[in-house]
């Protein structure tokens, strides 16, 4: 295993597991950077501990209670390994890091919801979906996150499971949900791994009342997954283009820009439905930021 980080770091950080030292492995482990030297650090940790199931125990809890957010980050891997361990006792720990003030460790609790609905599908799918309706907004969130990360294994059998465990979020106005739900989870995700299924769901929710899940329908083509399903994506835009509300034909505005700017073809359509009463103030929005962009690029 290739780990990115100094020979010198890696030493101390082996000497300072294998010595049980949390206050020494602090002070190498909490500088680390996100990426690949967190990562690094994440993975010697757990060769170090070498599935010792005491040891992973004293880790997991000494780091997930530790002070500095920058240290506390790196409870969770330990705690996709205890899963199978104690559920219960996993849990509620990983609960706690995914609800933390520090966006850091949020990022890497809410990783481990989706490495462990990777690992055990049937079991952690009934907590996410307790989470839906949880009362913090971290913690909905990483309901997202997690679906995400499953739907790209590209599982037949948990792509319509995925999808609605997702759909009671979808009126959730919430910044840091919504942002991780239609562009993110639904599109950059289910829609890029389930493009047929998802176009479905997407077609029928298009038809709701609720801005907030027509909202997340028209960012979700604000996506990678929108891109590569742009023209089925302009017919169901076309229809939540009529809506008056400003929450909604914005949402329905920055999903045109992002795909006219990867499909000319979409600028001679936003050129018609100028001439559409009912469609005329999203296509001219939406013209008038590519415009801005050409311009700046020149």
């Amino acid at each position: 295993m290739k780990l990115y980080i100094a020979a010198d770091v890696e030493q101390s950080l082996r000497e300072a597991i294998s010595q049980g030292s949390v206050r020494s492995f602090d002070e190498v482990a909490s500088p680390m950077k996100w990426g690949k030297p967190s990562w690094s650090v994440s993975q010697l940790l757990l060769q170090e501990l070498d599935d010792d199931t005491k040891r992973l125990w004293l880790w997991a809890q000494n780091l997930s209670n530790h002070r500095n957010p920058m240290t506390r980050r790196y409870a969770t891997g330990i705690l996709v390994k205890l899963w199978a361990e104690d559920a219960n006792r996993t849990k509620q720990i990983l609960l706690t890091l995914s609800d933390d003030e520090n966006w850091v460790v949020r990022e890497h609790a809410h990783s481990c919801w989706g490495e462990l609905l990777k690992k055990d599908f049937q079991h952690v799918l009934p907590v996410l979906k307790e989470l839906r309706v949880h009362s913090s907004a971290n913690l909905r969130r990483c309901v997202a996150v997690a679906a995400r990360s499953a739907g790209n294994t590209r599982n037949a059998e948990w792509g319509k499971p995925l999808i609605e465990l997702l759909e009671p979020l979808l009126p959730d106005k919430t910044l840091y949900v919504r942002k991780n739900l239609g562009p993110y989870a639904i599109g950059d995700g289910l829609l890029r791994c389930y493009p047929e299924l998802t176009l479905g769901y997407l077609r029928r929710w298009s038809h709701a009342h609720d801005e907030g899940t027509r909202w997340n329908v028209a960012m979700a083509f604000a996506s990678h997954g929108g891109n590569r399903n742009w023209s089925e994506g302009v017919r169901i835009l076309s229809d939540l283009a009529t809506d008056g509300r400003r929450y909604v034909w914005r949402a329905v505005a920055s999903a045109l820009v992002y795909l006219a700017r990867r499909h000319s073809d979409m600028q001679m359509t936003l050129k018609t439905w100028v001439k559409d009463p009912k469609r005329a103030g999203v296509s001219r929005t939406a013209l008038k930021y590519i415009k801005t962009r050409e311009f700046r690029r020149k």
